[in-house]
């Protein structure tokens, strides 16, 4: 039987392994990769990395799933209203931004004009221009505007009819030389 006097003890072998972690880590990285048996890690490596990120991208999306579920989209809602983070958010916008440049480039936009006319053409929008040009207050102003119109146009005639009748009166008594009545 074989006596073993000192055994090594636990803080020996630490005190090995970090030397030795200690030394591989001072090997550069190119020449590391050229060790025998580093290929196979680095592409064991790489499985295991991609299937690791599979498996906490699926865990993120069932948490992301049930956090949405419960109750928190509608504190956070309230939250943003009772802190007012929209109005800071425009005040930010407002003093970061040149309203009027971002404006007109919106306006320039190829999109703005495809949108603009998608909407013009769109069941909805003949829709609210039938409802508003059969509206009783649109009829009622289109009618005070036509009879406004006619009597604009009844007194204008009138008015050029005088003028007409009293240049023609004038005219006949000059071919007659009377004085015109008082």
């Amino acid at each position: 039987m074989r006596c073993v006097e000192n055994p090594p003890n636990m803080g020996d072998a630490a005190l090995a392994l970090a030397s030795v972690a200690y030394n591989l880590a001072k090997i550069p990285v190119h020449a590391a990769e050229r060790l025998p048996g580093m290929s196979r890690l680095a592409t064991d490596g790489a499985v295991v990395r991609a299937r690791a990120r599979s498996y906490l991208e699926a865990r993120a999306e069932e948490a992301i799933d049930w956090m949405l579920a419960g109750r928190l989209p509608d504190a956070v809602a309230r939250s943003a209203i009772e802190h007012q983070v929209a109005e800071r958010i425009a005040t930010e916008l407002a003093e970061q931004v040149d309203l009027e440049v971002a404006i007109s480039a919106a306006l320039d936009s190829e999109m703005t004009e495809r949108l603009v006319h998608a909407v013009l053409v769109s069941p909805a929008m003949q829709r609210a221009i039938e409802h508003v040009a059969s509206s009783p207050e649109v009829r009622s102003a289109l009618t005070l505007q036509s009879s406004s119109l006619a009597e604009e146009m009844v007194s204008g005639v009138r008015t050029r009819a005088e003028t007409f009748d009293d240049v023609a009166e004038r005219t006949v008594r000059g071919w007659l030389r009377r004085p015109r009545p008082a």
